[in-house]
């Protein structure tokens, strides 16, 4: 998938289904944990988007290394993921 297109549906996902609202203050850089933006709950639907919907395979280790709490975060993690890193 293109990153662009990918970046663009996790962007959807994330702003229809968690109410996300990107701008000047929450952006694809933004921890949306740490300020607060989304819950610990809404990681689970994140892992399931991602595992379902858009193909990324998960290892327990993956779950835990801290790198699906910003978009950009989550986009290059989808990347790696495709590319076998």
């Amino acid at each position: 998938m293109h990153s662009d297109v990918l970046e663009q549906r996790i962007r959807t996902f994330m702003q229809e289904e968690l109410l996300v609202t990107f701008d000047d203050t929450v952006t694809a850089d933004t921890d949306l944990f740490r300020e607060g933006v989304v819950e610990s709950r809404d990681y689970l639907r994140i892992i399931k988007f991602l595992q379902e919907d858009i193909g990324a395979a998960m290892t327990d280790e993956d779950l835990f290394m801290n790198v699906l709490v910003s978009l950009s975060g989550i986009v290059d993690f989808v990347r790696k993921k495709q590319v076998g890193i």
